[in-house]
């Protein structure tokens, strides 16, 4: 099982990808009037590499603007090598979805999932 950032604490439990994107999503809603502090940076700067890796790739035709400005906000909150880091690990996160599972069974998950991101 893939696993999406770092385990947590002392437990060492292990989140799901899709459990720590669900997380992320949560969050979207009120993120006009939310600072860079109030919420989860690392996994937004993910899921928008994982989102805008298969937004070329799986031929989306809309991307919410709403999460560019909040990703440049991250970026900014990171650091640039710190942001980067992050964007292309969701890039990656997405070609290892994409080497365990058909091409278009991924781009239909990612669709239906982040609806409020991406459109096919």
């Amino acid at each position: 099982m893939a696993v999406f950032g770092r385990a947590p604490m002392a437990r060492n439990l292990r989140v799901a990808p899709a459990t720590a994107l669900a997380i992320v999503m949560v969050l979207l809603p009120g993120m006009r009037s939310a600072t860079a502090a109030d919420f989860d940076c690392v996994g937004f700067l993910r899921m928008h590499g994982m989102l805008r890796r298969a937004s070329t790739a799986c031929g989306f035709t809309e991307y919410n603007p709403d999460i560019v400005d909040r990703a440049r906000i991250c970026f900014d909150t990171l650091g640039s090598r710190r942001g980067t880091e992050e964007v292309q690990s969701g890039v990656a996160e997405f070609e290892r979805l994409r080497s365990t599972r058909h091409y278009d069974a991924v781009c239909a998950m990612l669709a239906a999932k982040f609806s409020m991101v991406v459109r096919p």
